[in-house]
């Protein structure tokens, strides 16, 4: 009352206490009577002996405020106090929980016939009455005060009756009650609960601190709601007549905090009563001086009336002046000073609220305005989608583009949805919706991106229809959030599913009647160390940084479903998937009626996210080139996200023959299957990053050859040296230019042909290694090796020569055919004609013995080969080697 008080200045507040006695408590309000109070507020010591004389005082035209409990009257103007039956409630449910449904019960209440006591006692008993193994062994009155706990106590362990549990309808009887216990020494075999929950010393909080009590329930005061009750009333304003304060359970878990909090309010409280004292010695300074300026005005006064009867008061009259000036002076002094102080003390607080204020309005300003641009960039590309001008292959450019707008949009709501949550603006739009046609609808929007990525993605449920209050868009947000990650991180082929069915929830204090929404996938999992963090806001696991999300999914998922009155929670296997269940309760006894609408008020295409899967198609040209595509680079694309291949697809046209993979893990095996000309490839997919694919076939004989082009969001420095220290070809920051794209594309194929080329025509295979990476050198090097030992074995087969070199058959093919053009049988003549080049340039030898010699079945065959690979035959090559 106090602080509240501090606010109201025009208010006084005098108190009375009856030290619990009726008679005392009457004959005090009789007094304030007399004295002619504008207002009453009484806490009514019982309440049939305090209703008549609070029915006097209304009657004579005075507002009353009642406070704690009520009269047996409606003669009150003001109600405020909490619930004591709710409060007996909760108190029995605790009893329950720490009983685990069994038990016997020492109940020691308030003073008979006060109403706290008969409700609190009702509210409990309606609560143990639903488990019959839990019992009220003894209940005995302790009048709200020590001795008639403690008398109580005495009385029942006389009778020997065994107990587990002591409930008191007061902190005082409670924790004289664990006094009796302690000097009985039995206090560790039982559980105490109080009620009121009172801060300070000597109250509940630090009982429980103390571990004398196991729990307390809040009674709430309600000080400061009956000053600004009696504020209204007094002023004419609207009041609410009947104030039901919420109560809260207090035990080991809270205690702490709460009484962190009440210290911390206490500390305020005397800080706020330092500045009213100097506020008060500032006033009192003021009246003091204007009571002396009164006065010198007076003395002025009679001055003035004595000088016109004596004349030589004509100089005290002056020197009166002059003293009054020097005062004036001072009075102005003084005043300046204080209204300087106050000026002072205005602006440090406008300019604090001004920064503050500022750094709101720029993180909602800063999401508003990417609205705009979004919305001139979305205007005319749906203008464009709708026009029939444009061909099919422009329409699907604007499908894509149009598609990452409004996933950009989606992340300008999630940041303005944060930001409503941070103001406490976001309000519940709830009205009666059939969810399963609701979660149908979602199952839908999701069908096209399952069916293109082989992902089984079903819905099941018990029920038909099932009529629940819910907000469509914020429900639409948690649903589309949750499957989005599900579908990010579930691979190809794997299962997404859907679950509906109702509820029986056991818990105390939620309603037992609700609907469980199961959606499970096959997808990675989530590490057990991160489950209890993923709701955290900004939380992000390591493998979800990889697709550079927000961190507030989850959080704003969570938080809407709260609005709702329901819970959500999540199991994991990593490794093996994870499951979300959502919990929303049936009927609409949880929601305030400002939280429902009779039906929906946004518009369905608003809720709608669709996801789809749209096709760039490439220009005429392919159609024209299909029946060569045997001739064209084979590329392989590795890309998590479909709408970007789509886009690197266009991009490259109808030169190349072009394979994907949604991520690494399929890209590693795709490559090995399919080992293309070149490989593009994202930084940053799930399951295995392009660092790791790259790291993972450089590092393999039979991949090693092949160029990588890694494309990045990651622009720095840094990263692109990261890149290509793993052996990266080439290393493009996104986002790209597409003739970069082609440029780097044709230009790396070129050199691969070049060093081909260069090989099958030069003459000394020791310079055509330059342009290869060291792991090709070691591979031809050691072919040729294997070759030359084995260049007199006319049987050697291709098949044994790949057994030699670490692989099979086909792989031996393609990378001889990638690093050389040639055939493996080519590429074993190439290094039996390299070989006889040495052997007509010094051994002397005839044309003939060389051609065994090299490994050739006859001369002419030798001769053959040799102009094929030379261009010249072998006797030339000799007389140019003589001359």
């Amino acid at each position: 009352m106090q602080i509240e008080l501090s606010f109201h200045p025009e208010m006084e507040l005098y108190i009375k206490d009856a030290k619990e006695d009726n008679q005392t408590q009457i004959e005090q309000i009789e007094s304030f009577l007399q004295e002619g109070i504008d207002l009453l507020i009484v806490s009514p010591n019982e309440s049939a002996p305090i209703t008549p004389i609070v029915e006097k005082v209304f009657d004579s035209g005075i507002p009353v405020i009642v406070v704690d409990r009520k009269i047996e009257s409606n003669k009150y103007t003001a109600y405020i106090g909490g619930d004591n039956y709710r409060i007996g409630q909760e108190a029995g449910k605790y009893t329950v929980e720490l009983l685990k449904g069994k038990g016997k019960i020492l109940e020691i209440s308030g003073l008979e016939g006060s109403s706290p006591a008969t409700e609190r006692r009702k509210g409990f008993e309606d609560v143990i009455s639903n488990y019959p193994e839990i019992n009220i062994v003894f209940s005995a009155s302790g009048e709200w005060n020590e001795e008639g706990a403690r008398e109580a106590m005495q009385k029942v362990l006389k009778t020997e009756k065994d107990f587990d549990l002591v409930f008191a309808h007061n902190d005082v009887m409670a924790r004289e009650a664990y006094k009796v216990a302690y000097e009985q020494g039995i206090q560790k075999d039982l559980f105490f609960l109080g009620i009121d929950g009172l801060p300070g010393v000597g109250g509940g909080i630090e009982a429980i601190i103390n571990g004398k009590l196991d729990a307390t329930f809040l009674y709430p005061t309600g000080g400061e709601e009956a000053i600004q009750t009696a504020y209204k009333i007094l002023n004419q304003q609207p009041f609410v007549r009947d104030n039901v304060m919420q109560t809260i359970v207090i035990d080991s878990n809270n205690a702490q905090v709460l009484k962190l909090q009440s210290e911390q309010i206490e500390a305020l409280q005397q800080k706020i009563e330092a500045q009213r004292s100097v506020l008060d010695l500032q006033i009192s300074r003021y009246q003091s001086q204007r009571l002396m300026l009164l006065l010198a005005i007076t003395l002025l006064v009679m001055i003035v009336i004595l000088a016109i009867v004596i004349l030589n008061a004509f100089r005290n009259k002056k020197m009166a002046n002059e003293k009054l000036e020097v005062q004036n002076r001072e009075i102005e002094k003084q005043n300046t000073a204080i209204l300087k102080q106050r000026d002072e003390l205005i602006k440090i607080s406008e300019q604090l609220e001004e920064a503050t204020q500022a750094k709101l309005r720029f993180f909602t300003n800063i999401s508003h305005e990417f609205r705009t641009p979004l919305t001139l960039i979305k205007g005319p590309l749906e203008n464009m989608m709708e026009s029939s001008q444009y061909s099919e292959m422009h329409q699907n450019q604007f499908r894509l583009m149009h598609q990452n707008t409004i996933r950009l949009m989606r992340l300008v709501n999630q940041l303005m949805d944060f930001r409503k949550l941070e103001n406490k603006k976001m309000d519940l739009v709830a009205s009666e919706n059939d969810l399963i046609l609701f979660l149908k609808e979602i199952e839908e929007s999701f069908s096209s991106l399952a069916q293109s990525r082989n992902i089984r993605f079903s819905f099941i449920s018990e029920e038909e229809h099932l009529f629940v209050w819910f907000d469509r868009d914020k429900m639409d947000k948690v649903f589309f959030n949750i499957l989005s990650n599900a579908y990010k991180f579930t691979s190809d082929g794997g299962e997404i599913s859907i679950t509906l069915k109702k509820h029986r929830s056991q818990t105390p204090g939620i309603n037992p009647d609700e609907v469980q929404i199961i959606i499970s996938d096959t997808g990675t999992g989530i590490a057990t160390k991160h489950l209890d963090k993923i709701f955290d806001r900004f939380y992000q696991v390591g493998k979800s940084q990889t697709f550079n999300g927000t961190g507030l999914g989850l959080s704003l998922s969570k938080e809407f479903i709260e609005i709702h009155h329901g819970r959500i929670k999540v199991e994991s296997d990593e490794g093996k998937g994870t499951t979300f269940y959502i919990y929303l309760p049936l009927g609409n006894q949880h929601l305030r009626p400002e939280e429902m609408v009779a039906e929906e008020t946004i518009p369905k295409h608003l809720l709608n996210y669709h996801v789809s899967t749209p096709k760039l198609v490439t220009s005429p040209g392919d159609i024209e080139n299909k029946m060569n595509q045997a001739e064209k680079p084979l590329i392989l694309l590795v890309e998590d996200m479909a709408d970007v291949r789509d886009f690197i697809r266009f991009s490259l046209g109808n030169k190349y023959q072009i394979v994907e993979a949604a991520n690494g893990k399929s890209g590693i095996e795709m490559a090995l299957k399919e080992e293309p000309d070149l490989i593009i490839s994202d930084v940053m997919m799930p399951e295995m990053d392009g660092l790791e694919l790259t790291r993972l076939l450089k590092t393999d004989i039979k991949t090693c050859h092949i160029p990588i082009i890694l494309l990045t969001a990651k622009a720095e420095l840094e990263h692109k040296l990261e890149g290509l220290e793993e052996g990266a070809d080439s290393y493009i920051p996104k986002p790209f230019n597409s003739k970069h794209l082609q440029i780097r594309v044709k230009k790396l194929l070129e050199l691969r042909s070049k060093i081909r080329e260069h090989y099958k025509v030069s003459l000394d295979f020791r310079e055509d290694f330059g342009n290869l990476s060291r792991m090709d050198r070691k591979f031809i090097n050691e072919l040729t090796r294997i070759i030359e030992q084995n260049i007199g074995k006319e049987d050697l087969s291709v098949d044994e020569l790949g057994q030699r070199a670490g692989m099979s058959r086909v792989h031996l093919y393609r990378k001889i055919k990638k690093l050389t053009d040639m055939s493996v049988s080519e590429f074993a003549n190439s290094v039996k004609l390299r070989k006889s080049l040495e052997l007509l340039k010094n051994s002397g030898k005839s044309i003939a013995e060389i051609a065994y010699e090299s490994g050739f079945s006859s001369p002419s065959y030798f001769t053959r080969c040799f102009k094929d690979q030379f261009k010249m035959s072998p006797s030339e090559f000799r007389q140019r080697t003589e001359y």
